[in-house]
């Protein structure tokens, strides 16, 4: 029995959009040679991959959700991660290919707890540590900035946030090691 999903326009939102896990859709057809190639690669990889769901959808039997998608060329494959498009690879690439795009977009989206959380804090840092960077760039070049008092006001709670991202960074590299 197949673990690759036959998905249908009936059944898209569902199986795909609301899924909990990130999903890979091949956009294919029967008379699609290429698609035929790359079938048993997705075939491999859903046996595989535990915590990814592999589905297809037959583009001549589901032109709602082929068209919805813009799907001029198969086979197509999108990736969505919460309902979101994340990714995609047009036509019948090697195995290694599609097994890097699906390693990224595990990379990128934890399913598991830990790494959601190890992945949401990290970027939080990484956000607050650029536009820190900004607006110590933005301080030095421009020395007349309006009410001074309160610029400077801003500017030592912008190094508030930045001490609390140091912290905060640590904290995490503490918990990691640990867990």
């Amino acid at each position: 029995m197949s673990k690759v999903r036959e998905v249908t326009d009936k059944n898209f939102v569902e199986e795909v959009l609301n899924s909990d896990i990130p999903v890979e859709v091949d956009f294919w057809a029967p008379w699609c040679a290429p698609c035929n190639v790359i079938s048993p690669i997705y075939e491999n990889l859903a046996e595989e991959y535990k915590d990814f769901k592999f589905c297809k959808v037959n583009v001549d039997e589901n032109k709602q959700t082929a068209m919805k998608y813009r799907i001029m060329s198969i086979p197509m494959q999108i990736f969505f991660v919460n309902g979101e498009k994340v990714g995609e690879i047009l036509g019948a690439v090697p195995e290694q290919t599609i097994r890097s795009k699906v390693d990224e977009v595990l990379n990128n989206y934890p399913v598991d707890e830990l790494g959601r959380f190890n992945k949401i804090l990290t970027l939080w840092i990484e956000h607050n540590k650029k536009y820190a960077r900004k607006l110590k760039e933005w301080d030095e070049k421009y020395e007349n900035m309006g009410d001074r008092a309160v610029y400077n006001s801003i500017l030592q709670t912008a190094q508030e946030i930045e001490n609390s991202n140091k912290k905060l960074s640590r904290l995490l590299n503490e918990f990691l090691k640990k867990v």
